[in-house]
């Protein structure tokens, strides 16, 4: 990940990520971003597919399989969470 984005980048992660893992910057109720239009290059799916040549070859499988891991990981691999999301990516 280090020689995809630069210690800038890394260090505005981190100071994105609140202490339960979520983007500080997510309405949870709504499920909106609330940075949507000014979000981080890292944050923006084409400059995500751009750095990462790989996931142009496995389309949105890495990105779905981090969200899973992170449900599983919050909720549990059995969870209501993790059942909505699977039915919202189970044409991917």
């Amino acid at each position: 990940m280090s020689d995809k984005l630069k210690k800038e980048d890394i260090a505005l992660i981190n100071s994105m990520t609140a202490k339960d893992g979520w983007c500080k910057n997510l309405d949870r109720e709504n499920k909106k971003c609330l940075i949507y239009e000014t979000r981080p290059h890292f944050c923006r799916v084409n400059e995500f597919s751009t750095a990462f040549k790989g996931y142009l070859k496995s389309g949105d499988k890495f990105l779905i399989d981090c969200c899973k891991q992170h449900i599983s990981s919050n909720y549990g691999p059995q969870s209501k969470e993790m059942k909505t999301f699977r039915i919202a990516v189970s044409g991917k």
